[in-house]
């Protein structure tokens, strides 16, 4: 193990996390927060058995794991969840929202749904778990919100729901960090390209969205390990708060 992978155990090892998506991104992210020592709390709402396998993949790594039933867009449910992780781990030091939709609609077609749905994910997907975890955060705690590369960059057409929710979430994490910054507690977010495609997004639409944002050649699989890298700098840096940090390779420029 090398100078800098031994710093990053060395600030992890022994904290808590919770993370809200225990399936897809969320696991990639667990995983890589497991191997630096970290338990995991992985809350899910509909995919009980892929948190479930994010969980006892966890474990097989040497951490603690609990996976606990949310919808982190309902107060109750961030703060019954905030509950079991305080119950099964005293304490919590980084929070990663990562509930989001990501649903193409010609603006003509928008719907009253559309908007909900990605106001209930992203919003407020992003506000009530945080809110539910600061009484269990000590000082030198971590809040990761996920904006998106369109929140401080060239806009794709056909989202423009995901859009705005997603640019508000960028908004939020600055308040959040004005408020929360007197607790010692840090709230960054990241601001990606297209990641992980979603299951109803074809791989034609994927490819399009792809190509308007990246030059890169990269697999999602790779797009995934890139993302949970910086979740991991920004779980372990003490020294900043309030940023959006890109992650698309300098296509915001």
């Amino acid at each position: 193990m090398d100078l800098l992978s031994r710093n990053l155990c060395a600030r992890l090892k022994g904290k808590t996390a919770w993370i809200t998506g225990g399936r897809r991104i969320g696991r990639t992210v667990a995983l890589a927060l497991a191997g630096q020592g970290v338990n995991i709390a992985a809350s899910w709402r509909s995919s009980e058995r892929e948190a479930l396998e994010t969980v006892r993949r966890a474990k097989r790594a040497g951490v603690r794991a609990l996976a606990v039933r949310a919808d982190v867009s309902s107060r109750e449910d961030s703060r019954r969840a905030a509950g079991a992780i305080r119950e099964e781990f005293g304490a919590l030091h980084i929070l990663v929202n990562l509930a989001s939709v990501f649903s193409p609609v010609e603006v003509s077609r928008v719907s009253e749904p559309d908007w909900e749905a990605n106001v209930s994910a992203h919003i407020l997907g992003s506000f009530w778990p945080a809110q539910a975890a600061v009484p269990l955060m000590p000082r030198g705690s971590h809040i990761i919100n996920i904006a998106d590369r369109t929140s401080i960059g060239k806009i794709y057409p056909g989202y423009v729901p995901y859009v705005a929710t997603k640019a508000a979430v960028a908004s939020l994490t600055r308040a959040l960090a004005v408020e929360y910054g007197p607790k010692g507690i840090y709230v960054n977010a990241i601001a990606p390209g297209p990641v992980l495609r979603p299951a109803d997004v074809s791989p034609s639409e994927w490819r399009r969205v792809r190509r308007s944002v990246l030059e890169i050649l990269m697999s999602d699989r790779e797009a995934s390990e890139q993302f949970a890298l910086l979740v991991l700098y920004l779980a372990a840096a003490t020294g900043a708060s309030g940023h959006v940090y890109p992650l698309d390779f300098g296509k915001n420029l």
